[in-house]
């Protein structure tokens, strides 16, 4: 009796953990688009960004988990401000947007902006660059990610 509940436990035990790397593999498999980037709020500095971003979960069968993501948010390909999201899950079929605030120094932000003026130039590119993190029974699995977004004024 007790070997056929050790064994059934374990059944159990592997079952959800079987689960939860199918979650986190289709995460990698996801949809990502960086859908918005507009000021908040300034003063004289730092500048405030509301960044989201749209990840979208391609199976029709099994969420997509992530435990977090750490990154940098690129202007002009000039790192201005780390990114953090964490504890996300997209059920099946869905998207979610993942938002965060970013506290941008003006000194960092400026030199971009003033290369833009000099150059004429109308268009601003917006990156994050990063690493997703999944947490497995082994331990965290990192996996690279990169999003653009351009915007033309």
């Amino acid at each position: 009796m007790n070997k056929k509940l050790v064994i059934l436990i374990s059944l159990l035990i592997f079952s959800f953990a079987c689960t939860g790397l199918q979650e986190n593999y289709n995460m990698v498999k996801c949809k990502y688009d960086l859908v918005k980037v507009e000021p908040a709020d300034f003063n004289i500095n730092t500048i405030s960004m509301n960044v989201a971003i749209s990840i979208q979960n391609t199976s029709r069968t099994t969420a997509a988990a992530i435990k977090r993501f750490d990154g940098n948010f690129y202007v002009n390909d000039n790192s201005v401000s780390e990114i953090v999201f964490k504890d996300v899950r997209v059920e099946p079929g869905e998207t979610k947007t993942a938002k965060s605030t970013l506290e941008i120094p003006i000194n960092k932000l400026g030199k971009t902006l003033t290369g833009l003026v000099s150059m004429g130039s109308v268009s601003v590119d917006y990156q994050v660059r990063g690493t997703m993190y999944f947490e497995t029974p082994l331990g965290d699995i990192p996996f690279p990610v990169t999003i653009y977004q351009s915007k033309k004024f």
